[in-house]
């Protein structure tokens, strides 16, 4: 707080020098030598300003045209004000961060005792005590950040397990509903083969019954018998299969020997 007084003192010294010395048409130097080293400068299109506290002054070709400062009284009264302002404006912005500090510890606390905040996802508290720390920076919540980040690494652990879990009882579903499958495929061909075995007839004994198969061509045998170089064929008829409708033990080869032999009696009686 010393430093004002000192710096005002000083620029109340540099006006009185100055202000009484400066005049219209003095050159860039004289300027210089007299107020010193401005605090900044304009170029304009034809003319160039130089900026001081207490005011300004301009110049063109190098010589000064105008002069715009303010007399000792003046700058000394603006510089309080500005003193003023500055002292406020910081009073100002102490009141606004213990309020808005005050705010964000009545939110830490609601948040603690709530029920329903310490039932959401470790990862949204988390989320939720980083956004609150970059709002209210005077309020420490790096415990509460602490706690939320070792839940969510917890419920990730548990998810992973979750997730390994569920992975492999999809592989068993899987390999089971294969092994149905190919269960069901293998029954089927088994199947198929049985009913392949079934309708095939094998041997002499089996042929389709007349009967039974209606559009079955029936063709009588022919016997050729030969007796002593000479040669004989006889053709039996087609037999009644009505006679045979119930049963006829008889098989084709006991039919054929029957008849050679029926054949042979009728030649050699």
């Amino acid at each position: 707080m010393k430093f004002y007084p000192v710096l005002i003192a000083f620029l109340l010294s540099v006006t009185a020098a100055a202000h009484g010395k400066i005049e219209l048409g003095d050159d860039l130097e004289t300027a210089l030598e007299r107020l010193g080293k401005p605090i900044g400068t304009i170029e304009l299109r034809d003319k160039t300003l130089l900026l001081y506290p207490q005011g300004e002054i301009a110049l063109r070709e190098v010589k000064i045209t105008e002069i715009d400062l303010m007399s000792d009284e003046e700058f000394a009264a603006d510089q309080e004000r500005i003193k003023q302002e500055r002292e406020e404006w910081q009073m100002a912005q102490e009141r606004r961060a213990i309020r808005h500090t005050e705010e964000g510890k009545s939110i830490k606390a609601d948040k603690l005792s709530s029920s329903a905040f310490a039932a959401l996802p470790a990862k949204d508290r988390v989320d939720y005590w980083r956004s609150f720390q970059i709002r209210y920076t005077g309020v420490d919540v790096s415990d509460e950040i602490g706690r939320a980040l070792e839940s969510y690494q917890t419920e990730l652990a548990e998810l992973e397990t979750q997730q390994r879990i569920a992975e492999l009882e999809a592989r068993v579903a899987q390999a089971e509903k294969e092994a149905t499958t190919a269960k069901l495929e293998t029954e089927k061909l088994k199947d198929q083969a049985l009913r392949s075995r079934s309708s095939t007839r094998y041997g002499l004994r089996y042929y389709y019954d007349p009967v039974t198969h209606p559009r079955y061509l029936y063709r009588p045998p022919t016997v050729t018998i030969f007796t002593n170089g000479n040669q004989q064929k006889t053709q039996k008829q087609a037999p009644d299969y009505w006679k045979f409708r119930d049963y006829n033990p008889e098989g084709t080869a006991e039919r054929v020997a029957r008849i050679l032999q029926d054949t042979k009696e009728k030649v050699n009686p």
